[in-house]
Order: C-alpha cells, then sequence, then structure tokens
C-alpha cells in the first residue's frame, strides 16, 4: 500500500478554525487526521504540502518508520508547526491501518483498558457566537450548574480574565469569588479545572493558589509559562493545588525534564501537537515510570478528539480528557462521537472511526481568528 495524495479541509469553528487532513491510498483506503493550530492556518496549510513530498508514495502502514523518516528528513525538528502535521499525519496512518485490520484503533494499541473515557467539560460558558459568553461571576456560577445537570462532573475554565504576569487587588478578588461561587453552584462532587493559559509570574502564582486551595481545585493548568521546569516545580512544592502542563510540550524529549523534576502532578500532551498517536502513547509510558497520570489537552476538532479517545482507551494512566462541545458544527463529521453523561463510548468502527460530511464543510469556510486570552474583553465582574 501507498500514499498517493494528501487532501486539506478547513472548517471554521467558532473560536478557531480545524484543520483536516485525508491521506489517500493506491488500496482505495484513506484516513484522517487534524492539523488544527490556532492563530497558525495558514502556516500549517504550508507545511502539510511541504511534507506531501516525502510521504506521496511511501507505506502509511508503517507508522514508526513513518515517524523516524519524517523527522529525520525534514531535520528541523521540536517546533510546534512541523509536530502538528506529524501529528495529523500519524493520526491519518493509524486510521488506514485499523480500516486495514477492519479493528478499532485502540484494539492495535492494546486496548482497550477501560469501559469508556472519562472527558471534562470546556467552554460550557459560551452562547452561539465567539462573543457570547459569560461575563460575570455570577454568570458563569449559574452556566457552571446548568452544565452539571447536563451530565458534566468535571469543568474547566479561565477566571482569571486579561491579568498578565501579576494581579491587582480588585482582579485577585474576583478571580478568588468566581471560584468560590461557582464551587458553591455544582457542589463538593464536581472536579474544578482552573486554565491559566501560562500568564502568571511565579509569585503571583504562588500566592493565587494558595488563596485558592479552599475551593478544591482538581488542577491549575499552565499557572507560568512552561518553558522553565525548575520554576514549574517550585510552585508546585508552594501549594496543595494539583498542577498541570504540557499542551505546549513536544514529544517525549519535551516532557522528560518535566517528568524526572516532578514539576507537575498531571501532564497533558496534546495527540494534534505533541507527534499524534504513536508519540502520545511514548510519552504516557515515560509518565507511567513516574506515577504520574495523563489529562490530554483536547480543544481540537473530532478527527483530533477521536484520536485521544483511542488513546486514553489503551493506557493504564489516562485520567481525563479534555472536549469542547459545538453543537453548531456537529454535521461536520457522518456520526457524531457518542457522549454520555461526560464519559466517551470507545468507537466500535474500524480506524479511529469518524468520518467527515464532505457535503456541509463548505458552508463554513476559513476565517481569520486570533485568540482573546488576555483582553479585556474576558475581564469579569462581580
Amino acid at each position: 500500500m501507498k500514499v498517493t495524495d494528501i487532501k486539506t479541509y478547513v472548517v471554521e469553528a467558532v473560536r478557531r478554525n480545524w484543520i483536516f487532513i485525508e491521506v489517500e491510498t493506491d488500496a482505495g483506503i484513506t484516513g484522517l487526521g487534524e492539523a488544527t493550530l490556532e492563530m497558525f492556518d495558514k502556516a500549517i496549510l504550508g507545511a502539510i504540502e511541504d511534507y506531501k513530498r516525502l510521504v506521496v508514495g511511501t507505506d502509511p502502514r508503517a507508522t514508526e518508520w513513518q515517524y523516524d523518516y519524517l523527522t529525520r528528513n525534514k531535520f528541523w525538528r521540536g517546533d510546534t508547526i512541523s509536530s502538528t502535521v506529524l501529528s495529523a499525519l500519524d493520526m491519518a496512518f493509524w486510521d488506514i491501518k485499523g480500516k486495514e485490520f477492519g479493528v478499532p484503533v485502540y484494539k492495535l494499541l492494546g486496548g482497550p483498558t477501560r469501559k469508556t473515557v472519562p472527558a471534562y467539560g470546556n467552554y460550557w460558558f459560551l452562547g452561539k457566537t465567539r462573543e457570547d459568553y459569560a461575563r460575570s461571576v455570577g454568570q458563569y456560577a449559574e452556566k457552571a450548574a446548568q452544565a452539571v445537570e447536563r451530565g458534566w462532573g468535571a469543568l474547566k475554565w479561565s477566571p482569571f480574565g486579561s491579568a498578565a504576569y501579576d494581579v491587582t487587588s480588585e482582579q485577585e478578588h474576583i478571580i478568588v469569588e468566581c471560584v468560590k461561587q461557582v464551587r458553591e453552584a455544582v457542589g463538593d462532587n464536581v472536579h474544578l479545572l482552573l486554565d491559566a493559559h501560562g500568564r502568571f509570574n511565579l509569585p503571583t502564582a504562588t500566592r493565587i493558589a494558595r488563596r485558592l486551595e479552599e475551593y478544591r481545585p482538581f488542577f491549575f493548568e499552565e499557572p507560568i509559562p512552561p518553558e522553565n521546569i525548575d520554576s514549574m516545580a517550585e510552585l508546585r512544592h508552594s501549594t496543595t493545588v494539583p498542577i498541570a502542563t504540557g499542551e505546549r510540550l513536544i514529544g517525549r524529549q519535551g516532557f522528560r525534564e518535566l517528568l524526572a523534576k516532578f514539576a507537575a502532578d498531571f501532564i497533558q500532551p496534546d495527540v494534534v501537537h505533541c507527534g499524534g498517536i504513536s508519540e502520545m502513547r511514548k510519552i504516557a509510558a515515560l509518565a507511567e515510570t513516574y506515577y504520574i497520570p495523563l489529562i490530554p489537552h483536547n480543544p481540537c476538532g473530532p478527527v483530533g478528539t477521536a484520536a485521544a479517545i483511542h488513546v486514553g482507551a489503551s493506557i493504564p494512566n489516562f485520567t481525563l480528557l479534555e472536549y469542547i462541545q459545538i453543537p453548531e458544527r456537529d454535521e461536520v463529521v457522518v456520526e457524531p462521537l457518542e457522549l454520555i453523561n461526560g464519559e466517551f463510548t470507545l468507537p466500535t468502527k474500524p480506524g479511529l472511526g469518524i468520518e467527515l460530511n464532505k457535503k456541509v464543510l463548505s458552508k463554513y469556510p476559513y476565517k481569520d481568528r486570533e485568540w482573546d486570552h488576555y483582553s479585556p474583553v474576558r475581564d469579569l465582574v462581580l
């Protein structure tokens, strides 16, 4: 079997553009992958064309060989753009392999290790447009209670507004009050996950973490930027709030020091960026030797989510998978992934078990998107 072509599909998805690839073969079997990288859509599309020159004519089933071949021959490694394309290709190769053997990918990976894949909800505070979301502490508490009523047992959000590096006393008060009111609204049995997007300096992150301890966050994600592992370790040892990080780390090498220095309670590789299914499993195996669980980062589209589900179903140290529900884009796939009370049912179809509904993709053309994580529009009021 040989690769004959790689097609790309771009779908505007409210706060980002999803980028999907479809690898075609001379056997008539195709494989899907996802290469979504917010704010770098055009760079990703160009990089896919650069990788196509090497991939066409090779065997997609040789997943281990492909990863080594592509990283060696493209020479420049460790950057997010090339790793995102490699991740998409790896997903597509596994999809093809599962379809050839007629089994879900997780069965080829040694699974299942569990009956369902538990998830946590993100963007539960959004409305139907990218400008429509909770603006006040009370609205967050109200929407959190509604999300729990819909079956979610774990919720993630960023109560930090536009704060960067440090916070004013007013901002800090609003942060603490938001977490307090959400905890009161959902009760003690719902996990609260807080995402700082790497915005704080070390003393600010330490102070805020300690102030939030009484509300028992399940984790504090990227409280400081991810590059200085010693600083992350210092923070972890300064608070009882568990620390999570890893969405911006690439490959096993990116996680080695983080794990060796016990700088995080949970690691968060993203299957769309870390190197795909193959590399995420190796990261999980490395983490397992340190008794560290995985909570994969996953803010992307349905293909990346499907790939993460297969990894989560096949490894013993998986805990939760991030998921963003966008009902307005459900028709992008022929059959949506099955989510029941915050847990994904294991796929039963061959490969990744997901198929694009190509007839509707043109309804959602590309739009320029920039994040507003640090913008005043994200500031909360009491």
